[in-house]
């Protein structure tokens, strides 16, 4: 459908960018916001998509006409030299539907139509004569024609396509998973290439060899071939969303939602050039390059109700002559110092960054230094920074330090070589933990006796378990301290290190804050934003810059380890200028839960936001530091699923549950439930936190809810109660052996998808996870699974049945689960369900904590719902009434309060009247419920009646305490006629649930969503 609109243009004002001149402005109506804007390849025509609308502007006329798509546009993409543009969108959720159209740009008539899974992404090759288009179930490689549109291949080696493009040599494909992959694939399928990569867009430069991507503030440039990290571009104060190199391939160019757009020299890579356009809550900035570098088009939405879009004219050899802004580079070199408790870590540590030795007690926690030792300034400029963690070695500690060694550099890991038992205890667990990593042997406290290995011993040890070298120190002498030093330069080998740029205000701010640290403790080591804004005015630092300036430099130096950002259960910015006390906290509660007399590995949340439990980082903090320190522990510990929240109905008490530390051994009872033992496997490398996401993750899934938790072991209920779970069999230095049972009445299809969420939730970087299937013989007799993993790591291919010795041939290890595509969609689905628990759950303890610390009291509030669907009741009772629980709020729940108080009718009716508030989970049901009343429930149902039709008729007081929802069914269906017009939350899309529960929730503590604090927990759900 083509329609032709008239432009509203506006004279070019005189405001302009050094280096650009505004060629035109002109405003479109548009009701909806932009989804993406792109030129033609003849730099003719400027396409914006907006809804299902899309524009096509003449540059040189500015007149325009409408082409009105089938489905909402999200992806543009002109084929070069044809006059064709395709398009791209659909929509998602419950029913998903996506188009793809080719369009004759002349004429502004479709040509063709495709009906396919909604497509993420659009690409055309070189030659304009392939295109692939990315989808979350792979990507698809097209032909277009004005006369076809002909599917040429799909490929499904790659899940939950984000971003593609197409490779240099142009018979490749470039895919950016959601699951953070970037892969390279020729246009059948066989991979070329893939590596790990953050990010949420990428743009390739046209050399095809180093690719611009980016996630949060920062810019990364990477090798398309390895992945390796060359650059780090710091300059953008919030996201960054958009980034292309100019044709030429000179410039690379970013749009960020802090309103900027930035231009970078891919020479120098320095920010020669800076485009601030005033800030707009309605809507960011998108940016268009002109396939021939000039013009650049910039859009957004108006408050009016407009899309305002901007010519400008620049040049390239301008920008690039001009004297960029000052700026620096430098990098850093993250060293972690692992080891055993008692083989001087400490000591080490601490003469390596200050040069003379000092007596040390067995460390708590963690230590941080800054070894001017190891700095350098290379020859093209850039600074070299080493940051040394020392972290402590005691077993119970391991479970926080597995949070920390992500990013490190090189590896110190110390051993006791005079021990007379085992020398080289506790370095194989963390050589399996560091796999991949450089690693330096140190054979410490040499003054203290003779060691027990030989020279040739170790060094056969290094070349087996892969470490560089061993290095015999003294921390007390000196002795093996130069050589040390010299292998540690040499490992790291700063001038292979990848580059950060960053300004020279973030330059400013990095090093006065480095310096607040090394004042010491003398002053507060928490800063809210406006005294760390006070401190650099204070000395004479601040000279002109934002705090989000402030604040991104703050993050890039978090990002580092040198600092850590904390928010308030209130929403408010702190900065911690001694990151290591938040590693310390961490160990301190874990050692508290470790502590649980009944071996449940927990600790009870009430006490522990009320201070209850000595933990010693807090003790000389004021309260309001103490709160957000807390509060930002166990938030990590809840973003890494190292623990799980849960709730006793009975003593309405929530619990801090960590799976790792529990010691509670399985009842003889419960060993009585005849299981059936299916796939084994065994997991290697960084294993710490392993087994408690495990048990916290698929508690988390919506088909199986957590059933009961012991030591190494943990069963989940489906269906109709039966059961499934998993097992801990073994447990060595770096590894694992697990166990999947089933009840034996469960079907394949459940049996697939546990296990299927199973692997995936093991399937992440560092580990080495090796299935083994069950064999069984025609008598039905098992072949031992320890027999199986030593024959398959050995090369066998069969083994014979111990008890009849019948010859059976072994599977191949690790083939994937045979799974359906509605199975994968459904594992996808369990997936994503799991992931927004563990948002939910943070934002759950974290609006507990504010309400807690704001002293606000919890309200009482009274379910009402129908009895007789059992899908419901379970609904209310252990997905609705237990959030509330986990949020603080005091749950009235019929069959919870005839547990607590016995089948007392009259009490229960006065507990009723009582309430603060009343959920109304409105169904056909309820409404029967209330048209008919209930079989023997009739003078409770009654009472519930009077209590709402009370207030509903009373002051607008009383009606706001009446809080109806709907789970099934519509409103003049599910509820009475005195609630139709006033439902306050609707749950019948599964998918919401999150968002509709945190808002109920918002509604009974009376507290408004545009709180900061609120504001902040409702986007975590949606982020």
């Amino acid at each position: 459908m083509l329609t032709v609109i008239t432009l509203v243009r506006e004279d070019a004002d005189v405001t302009a960018f050094e280096g650009f001149t505004k060629r035109s402005s002109l405003r479109l109506p548009s009701d909806s916001g932009i989804s993406c804007l792109t030129w033609s390849p003849d730099g003719r025509v400027l396409a914006l998509a907006t809804g299902r609308h899309v524009h096509l502007i003449d540059a040189t006329s500015l007149a325009s006409v409408v082409l009105v798509a089938a489905v909402p546009v999200d992806k543009l993409c002109f084929k070069r030299a044809e006059g064709l543009l395709v398009t791209a969108g659909g929509t998602r959720g419950g029913s998903e539907h996506g188009v793809i159209q080719v369009w004759d740009v002349a004429s502004g008539q479709p040509l063709h139509t495709r009906h396919v899974v909604p497509p993420t992404s659009l690409a055309f090759d070189a030659t304009g004569t392939l295109l692939v288009s990315g989808h979350r179930d792979g990507f698809r490689l097209w032909e277009v024609r004005a006369d076809a549109l002909v599917l040429r291949s799909e490929v499904s080696e790659v899940d939950s396509v984000r971003a593609v493009a197409f490779g240099a040599d142009d018979d490749s494909v470039v895919a950016l998973s959601a699951l953070a992959a970037l892969t390279r694939m020729h246009a059948d399928g066989q991979l070329i290439s893939t590596f790990q990569w953050m990010v949420a867009f990428f743009a390739i430069h046209p050399a095809g060899v180093i690719a611009a991507g980016g996630a949060g503030e920062v810019i990364e440039v990477r090798l398309l071939r390895t992945g390796a990290l060359l650059h780090a571009l710091e300059g953008h104060t919030d996201r960054v969303y958009q980034a292309a190199f100019t044709a030429d391939g000179r410039l690379l160019v970013s749009a960020g939602d802090d309103d900027t757009i930035r231009f970078w020299s891919t020479e120098t890579w320095q920010c020669v050039q800076v485009m601030r356009h005033p800030p707009d809550e309605n809507w960011r900035y998108l940016a268009a390059i002109h396939p021939d570098v000039s013009p650049l088009a910039t859009a957004k939405v108006t408050g009016a109700g407009h899309i305002a879009v901007d010519l400008w004219d620049f040049d390239p050899a301008l920008l690039l002559a001009a004297s960029p802004g000052a700026s620096e580079a430098y990098t850093t070199a993250k060293i972690v110092l692992v080891g055993d408790s008692g083989t001087g870590k400490t000591g080490l540590g601490y003469r390596l960054a200050h040069g003379e030795f000092k007596e040390h007690p067995s460390t708590h926690g963690q230590q941080f230094w800054v070894v001017d030792e190891l700095g350098a300034t290379r020859k093209d400029g850039a600074r070299c920074e080493a940051v040394l963690w020392d972290l402590a070695g005691q077993p119970d500690y391991r479970l926080t330090h597995a949070l920390f060694l992500d990013h490190a550099d090189l590896a110190l890991v110390l051993f006791d070589p005079t021990r007379d038992d085992v020398p080289l205890h506790g370095v194989e667990y963390w050589l399996r933990h560091l796999e991949g990593r450089p690693v330096i042997l140190v054979a410490a406290r040499s003054d203290r006796g003779t060691a027990r290995l030989a020279p040739h011993e170790i060094e056969q040890f290094c070349a087996q378990a892969g470490a560089r070298v061993c290095v015999t120190t003294s921390a007390l002498t000196g002795e093996g301290l130069t050589d040390l030093l010299h292998h540690m330069r040499a490992t790291i080998a700063w001038d292979e290190r990848p580059t950060t740029i960053t300004t020279d205000t973030f330059k400013r701010i990095k090093d006065h804050v480095l310096g607040l640290k090394e004042e010491g403790h003398g002053e507060r080591v928490i800063l809210t934003v406006p005294e760390l804004r006070a401190r650099l005015e204070r000395d004479g630092v601040a000279q002109g810059f934002t705090d989000a300036e402030m604040l991104t430099a703050v993050g890039h130096l978090a990002n580092h380890g040198y600092v850590s950002r904390l928010r308030t259960s209130k929403g408010e910015e702190r900065i911690l200028l001694s990151p290591e006390l938040l590693n310390n906290l961490a160990s301190s509660i874990v050692l508290e839960a470790r502590r649980n007399q009944r071996g449940l590995g927990a600790l009870e949340e009430r006490r522990l936001l009320r201070g209850e439990y000595h933990l010693p980082e807090l003790d000389a903090l004021p309260a309001a530091e103490r709160e957000v320190l807390l509060d930002s522990a166990v938030a990590m510990f809840l973003d890494h699923s190292v623990c799980f929240r849960e709730t006793d109905p009975l003593s309405a008490e929530v619990y801090l549950v960590f799976p790792g530390l529990i010691n509670l051994r399985k009842p003889a009872m419960e060993d009585e439930q005849r299981v059936e033992e299916a796939a084994a496997y065994t997991v290697s490398g960084a294993v710490e936190n392993v087994y408690a996401s495990l048990v916290v993750l698929l508690g988390y899934a919506s088909t199986f809810a957590r059933a009961n938790q012991w030591r190494n072991e943990a069963r989940y209920r489906v269906g109709d109660g039966k059961v499934c779970g998993f097992r801990l069999e073994a447990e060595r230095e770096g590894e694992l052996d697990f166990v999947l049972y089933f009840d034996p009445g469960l079907g394949a299809p459940v049996r697939k998808m546990f296990q299927g969420l199973f692997e995936s939730f093991l399937a992440r970087p560092k580990l080495t996870v090796h299935r083994y299937e069950p064999v069984v013989c025609a008598q039905g007799h098992r072949v031992n699974r320890a027999v199986v993993r030593e024959h398959l790591a050995e090369g066998l291919t069969s083994a014979f049945c111990a008890r009849c010795g019948e010859r059976l041939s072994l599977p191949k290890v690790d083939e994937p689960i045979a799974l359906s595509h509605r199975q994968a969609a459904e594992l996808d689905t369990q997936k994503e369900t799991a992931a927004g628990r563990a948002r939910f759950e943070q934002a759950l303890f974290r609006l507990k904590a504010y309400v807690t610390q704001e002293g606000i009291a919890p309200p009482e509030c009274f379910v009402s719902y129908a009895w007789g669907d059992a899908a419901q009741e379970r609904w209310v009772e252990h997905d609705l009434a237990d959030d509330l629980l986990k949020a603080g709020i005091v749950v009235v729940l019929d069959r919870w309060e005839n547990a607590r108080i016995g089948a007392s009718v009259p009490r229960f009716v006065e507990r009723v009247h009582q309430a603060d508030r009343v959920i109304v989970v409105g169904t056909p049901r309820y409404r029967t419920k209330y048209d008919n009343g209930e079989p023997m429930r009739g003078f409770v149902v009654a009472a519930e009646g009077d209590l709402i039709g009370v207030r509903m008729i009373g002051a607008e007081a009383g009606k706001s305490s009446v809080l109806p929802i709907v789970l099934e069914g519509d409103p003049e269906t599910a509820l009475p006629p005195l609630l139709h017009g006033r439902v306050h939350a609707d749950f019948r899309d599964p998918d919401a649930y999150f968002t509709s529960a945190f808002d109920l929730i918002l509604s009974l503590y009376q507290l408004s969503p545009q709180l900061a604090a609120t504001r902040e927990l409702r986007d975590l759900l949606g982020s």
